[in-house]
């Protein structure tokens, strides 16, 4: 899966187990902690401060599968 596309996914996912499902498609595998984890990190950048702070979806999606 590209990056856009899976910002695009990691972005609208609205529940953990989408998130487990979506890196399951980006090819990794996730534990419901570890994707609770990621999920909340996901919604922290949709709000101001985050923005401001250059925290993005994108800098997350780096990290974690490593695109």
């Amino acid at each position: 899966m590209d990056e856009k596309t899976l910002v695009s996914k990691l972005a609208a996912a609205q529940t953990v187990d989408e998130v487990v499902t979506i890196a399951k498609e980006a090819g990794k595998e996730l534990s419901y902690e570890e994707a609770d984890e990621l999920f909340g990190h996901i919604n922290q950048t949709k709000c101001e401060a985050a923005e401001l702070s250059g925290d993005t979806i994108e800098k997350i999606a780096k990290r974690v599968f490593g695109i």
